[in-house]
């Protein structure tokens, strides 16, 4: 492991003050997309990602994703299909493999909910250029990924 300078260590806590606050903001109207079905942090991220996806997904897909086992995977996708906001199929390219996606009713409510947090957030961005935008959700892409 590199050995952190004081300076990139400084820097390194001031970026992650910045995401702390940010993501306090974001999380402040304790709504869900779902009403007054409760959920946790990973069943949201689940959602949102197959709600980004443009094709099913695959369990081990969601759980190399959201950094989960894959026992904890079927854990999760089983509670969901219970709340009737996934459901799972056999793949069209390979029909011995299993997809989740959401199910219509829950696509609908995760792009309103979706749509109604950017237009709150919107103004948090105004700063920003379309190139800045794209180059901040690359850095943040970056950082997900290591």
């Amino acid at each position: 492991m590199r050995t952190l300078t004081t300076d990139r260590a400084t820097r390194i806590g001031t970026v992650l003050e910045s995401i702390i606050t940010l993501s306090r903001a974001l999380a402040t109207p304790r709504a869900t997309p779902f009403g007054d079905a409760v959920l946790t942090r990973t069943q949201l991220e689940i959602l949102f990602i197959l709600a980004r996806a443009a094709e099913p997904v695959t369990p081990g897909r969601l759980a190399a994703t959201v950094k989960v086992t894959p026992g904890a995977i079927t854990q999760t996708m089983d509670q969901l299909r219970d709340q009737r906001l996934v459901e799972q199929s056999s793949s069209d390219l390979d029909g011995r493999v299993r997809v989740w996606r959401l199910t219509d009713a829950a696509a609908t409510q995760v792009a309103a909910f979706e749509a109604a947090t950017v237009l709150r957030t919107a103004p948090w961005f105004a700063v920003l250029s379309a190139d800045e935008l794209d180059t901040l959700a690359t850095l943040i892409s970056r950082i997900e990924a290591a």
